[in-house]
């Protein structure tokens, strides 16, 4: 009883750490992750008459004007979510260790990995995404396993196989708590999704206000990620 009192305090100032760190470089952050929430946007406002369709040949017609320009912007928000993958392991690393750094250049450390960043985070996505399809749950534990891909790939130079293997490896012990981390915050995200979907009404506004939400809590998480290898590191 005493040790899982221990466990409890342990993950719940893990979780306050998180959001302190967060909130102490907001602005970094909100500069880091303005041209992936730009992207995700401009994608967003394309696609957005396909919700008043119901006819297939509405869906055909509409693809087949559109298609080039939504496959530019998706090209492009792949290469910037991709370089944000890489980059916000190096600011977190670089804020942790008291180093300046400017957002453009952790985008840029991203961007340099970008071969072996792409093809583990396609390797992980979809192996995920059948997890995801068993009743959900599984996704989400799958996905915290996998979740130090990008700092393998960041500091130890692993190429794409090796980075998922070393993940899993070494998230092992650590499954259980990554898993309950995760879950909370894909619930905060679903949440709030579905209370500012409901108050907000549909439009460019709603769909810039959704992006931004998402990253509020993805940076805690991340950091949360983060800890975890530092400490594994220094062990």
């Amino acid at each position: 009883y005493i040790s899982n009192i221990l466990l409890y305090n342990c993950d719940m100032n893990q979780f306050k750490a998180a959001w302190s760190f967060a909130f102490a470089n907001w602005k970094f952050f909100l500069i880091l992750g303005l041209p992936i929430i730009a992207m995700e946007t401009i994608l967003g406002y394309l696609v957005m008459p396909l919700n008043e369709m119901t006819q297939p040949e509405d869906f055909f017609e509409f693809f087949e004007t559109n298609s080039l320009m939504i496959g530019l912007v998706g090209l492009i928000g792949l290469i910037v979510q991709i370089s944000f993958l890489g980059g916000i392991w190096v600011a977190y690393m670089s804020i942790d260790a008291g180093k300046e750094i400017n957002p453009i250049s952790a985008l840029q450390a991203g961007l340099t990995k970008f071969f072996p960043l792409f093809g583990a985070y396609l390797l992980v996505t979809i192996v995920s995404t059948f997890g995801y399809l068993l009743l959900i749950l599984p996704g989400i534990y799958l996905s915290a396993r996998f979740g130090l891909f990008a700092a393998q790939i960041m500091f130890e130079d692993n190429k794409v196989l090796e980075s998922i293997s070393s993940s899993w490896e070494k998230t092992d012990e650590h499954g259980s708590k990554l898993f309950m981390f995760t879950l909370v915050f894909i619930c905060l995200i679903f949440i709030s999704a579905l209370i500012l979907g409901a108050i907000i009404p549909d439009g460019i506004t709603q769909i810039i206000i959704l992006s931004i939400t998402e990253y509020i809590f993805i940076i805690p998480l991340g950091y949360i990620f983060f800890t975890l290898y530092k400490s594994l590191k220094t062990e």
